[in-house]
């Protein structure tokens, strides 16, 4: 969901799977990747500063955030099924 705009398309997440966000400033766009696996939809033209914030939908639920780390290049590819939802 972006903006209370929902797209479906990508996996849904499991328990005890690994998901990785990647951010690109430049570009103005956000990539999700599912146990390293890219996502079909990502967010793009976002042009201010950005806070990342985990919901948890289940009582009890635990996550870990491993790392942030600043990228010399993004890792992320064109799709040829991707869609983009508009900051």
């Amino acid at each position: 969901m972006c903006k209370g705009q929902f797209s479906s398309g990508n996996t849904p997440i499991d328990d005890n799977k690994t998901v990785r966000v990647e951010f690109d400033y430049e570009k103005g766009t956000l990539v999700f990747f599912l146990d390293n696996v890219q996502q079909s939809i990502l967010v793009q033209g976002i042009k201010e500063r950005v806070r990342f914030m985990i919901f948890m939908n289940t009582a009890n639920s635990s996550c870990i955030i491993r790392s942030f780390k600043k990228l010399i290049a993004p890792t992320s590819v064109h799709l040829t099924n991707e869609k983009a939802l508009q900051w």
